[in-house]
């Protein structure tokens, strides 16, 4: 079974300085996912949050659950959050799970449930966290970076044909 684990803010829809929605992902690349598998949600942001923006982006449709901090008692990257994901969905160790997010640090962590992570922020460079916090990062964190979640998707979608 495929798992797409999507972060809202900055992963799904970025806002500019003067807060206008400047890049949000495309609804024709989220349905080719629905097609190939289970998507969700999963945001430190609370359910309202979640619910007023994917309206706002059409998308909600597209999400089987929204995961939210206030449905949870841990947020990203406490890894009782991702194993709540786990028990939730029943994820097992042989599903793929991809997961994308904006914040290494919540990459990170989901790597070590083996998700396939992807780090969707080309401001947030995955090398100058590594530099910063490498007490943190070991061998097994393999965080692929995009400028951009449609180019990301792509991606995957091209190497599943």
């Amino acid at each position: 079974m495929n798992y797409y684990i999507f972060d809202l803010d900055n992963t799904l829809y970025k806002l500019n300085e003067n807060m206008k929605i400047v890049n949000t992902i495309d609804i024709t690349l989220l349905n080719k996912l629905k097609t190939q598998g289970t998507i969700i949600m999963f945001s430190n942001a609370t359910y309202h949050h979640c619910v007023y923006w994917s309206s706002i982006l059409n998308i909600k449709e597209y999400f089987s659950s929204i995961i939210s901090s206030d449905n949870l008692q841990h947020t990203k990257p406490n890894p009782l959050s991702y194993e709540k994901v786990i028990e939730l969905y029943n994820i097992k160790e042989t599903d793929n799970v991809y997961f994308f997010d904006d914040i290494p640090i919540n990459l990170y962590s989901a790597s070590k449930y083996n998700w396939n992570t992807y780090l969707i922020n080309k401001e947030n460079n995955m090398k100058k966290y590594i530099e910063n916090k490498n007490e943190h990062i070991d061998n097994q964190c393999n965080i692929i970076q995009f400028d951009n979640i449609n180019s990301c998707i792509e991606s995957i979608l091209n190497l599943n044909e």
